[in-house]
């Protein structure tokens, strides 16, 4: 039987904390609760935790402080859980290295499905990519749908690479900037917005209304799986 994974809750609310640890000692997760930012990074460093929810409301230390200290030292994925639902706050906290952000109120099942995401393994080596019914394969950099081959520009293939190499987890407009066209575009959003409708186009059934290719509104895109 596979360990359960650990888990790290910074929340000073005693009603979120009393909630999740029961949300997710249910599901199989081992939680321990903290509620001070200092002492979190204390734990962090002294424990193995597979995943951190982080509140960015502490009393002593905001959460976008404990963010970039975090990241300094630790890979530790971090799903970011506050009140805090603007544009500004979650594409700052994304920028920053958190892997996700969950706006309060949440359901229990989007919490759970962010969690599985974040958790899931990131292969260094991936000989082919697939999601739904398009396959791209990284060593002879093509692309199929259904069998067929898709056509598609450098920058389209880029940004697609782009969004599976962090499938599941949403990437900023200047995460995907950066990644795709360099340090020079950052915050040109535009640019990402038409090679994505582009991408769309060639490869979701309905771009319309994308399955796959999914907008975070204001804030960016994510790759479903």
């Amino acid at each position: 039987m596979s360990q359960k994974p650990r888990v790290l809750l910074l929340e000073d609310d005693a009603g979120m904390q009393s909630f999740l640890a029961t949300l997710l000692t249910s599901q199989g997760y081992l939680p321990d609760i903290c509620a001070s930012g200092q002492q979190g990074l204390q734990l962090l460093a002294g424990q193995e935790y597979a995943l951190l929810l982080l509140d960015l409301g502490l009393p002593d230390l905001d959460g976008l402080q404990l963010l970039t200290q975090l990241r300094l030292w630790s890979a530790i994925p971090v799903i970011i859980i506050s009140a805090r639902g603007k544009e500004q706050d979650k594409v700052q906290a994304l920028d920053l290295g958190a892997n996700d952000y969950v706006t309060k109120p949440f359901s229990a099942g989007e919490l759970l499905a962010r969690m599985r995401s974040a958790l899931r393994p990131r292969q260094g080596t991936v000989r082919q990519w697939q999601f739904g019914t398009v396959t791209l394969d990284p060593v002879q950099h093509v692309v199929t749908k259904a069998g067929e081959r898709v056509h598609l520009t450098k920058t389209e293939y880029e940004l697609l690479l782009c969004l599976l190499r962090h499938a599941g987890v949403v990437q900023t407009h200047n995460q995907i900037l950066q990644q795709v066209w360099g340090e020079a575009y950052q915050g040109r959003p535009e640019y990402v917005r038409v090679h994505m409708a582009q991408l769309r186009q060639k490869l979701e059934d309905n771009p319309a209304a994308p399955r796959y290719l999914t907008t975070e509104a204001g804030v960016g895109y994510r790759l479903c799986l």
